[in-house]
């Protein structure tokens, strides 16, 4: 199991009440847009991020403000 899952495992969704799974996501921000794997409902495809990620997206924005 990858350092992903381990992070969410035993979460659900809060919609579906489904097991969260590591699966495609699509991060965009502005015109800028990059297939990742992330957490997400195999159910109804709502994706999970946490606080460390939150701040390494947030990271990310900053960067790609700058250019």
């Amino acid at each position: 199991m990858t350092e992903m899952g381990k992070e969410w495992e035993g979460w659900y969704c809060f919609k579906c009440n489904e097991k969260i799974e590591e699966g495609g996501v699509l991060f965009s921000y502005l015109d800028f847009k990059r297939p990742i794997k992330g957490p997400r409902c195999p159910k109804c495809g709502a994706v999970f991020v946490s606080e460390e990620q939150g701040r390494k997206l947030r990271n990310i924005e900053e960067q790609i403000e700058d250019k």
